[in-house]
């Protein structure tokens, strides 16, 4: 019987289709990551990896919202986003090794994770983070993390 229940979930989790790109694409300023997933799921998964690495999250940008609000003012396309939030968080001992390096890096602080649908695809979903100057050492850590953090939540 446990023999028929193992070929049964394996057969089940074989016809699943799963898109996630492992390693994040350059595009513009952004590292992109993308994978087919519900979009709450991915914001719920994303919020757990940050928090149970510790880290509080400071603030949530909901980005679609705002942009979506103020694009007849401004003659904007509007809509682009099917949703759009702006995750925003620090890691105590990453940011006093980046500032400790450059009193200057504190414009990096808070790290930001975006986690995104677009209206012509919201099936798929994005998260990205700004590119970060690795001329800077103490930087590398921080992009670990991200890396990190994103995976994990596309994973979960």
């Amino acid at each position: 019987m446990k023999n028929y229940l193992f070929i049964f979930l394996l057969a089940a989790l074989s016809s699943c289709t799963f898109a996630a790109t492992e390693q994040p694409e350059k595009i513009g300023p952004a590292l992109v990551y993308q994978a087919e997933m519900d979009f709450e799921d991915a914001r719920l998964n994303l919020l757990d990896a940050i928090e149970a690495q510790g880290m509080v999250i400071s603030s949530t940008l909901h980005a679609q919202t705002m942009l979506d609000r103020t694009a007849e003012s401004v003659n904007g396309k509007g809509n682009i986003y099917d949703k759009a939030e702006i995750i925003q968080f620090c890691k105590v001992d990453l940011s006093h090794k980046l500032v400790s390096a450059n009193p200057h890096n504190l414009v990096l602080c808070p790290y930001s994770i975006a986690v995104y649908s677009l209206k012509t695809k919201p099936e798929l979903i994005y998260f990205s983070y700004r590119a970060p100057y690795l001329d800077e050492p103490a930087v590398e850590d921080i992009q670990k993390l991200l890396d990190q953090l994103i995976l994990e939540a596309i994973e979960a």
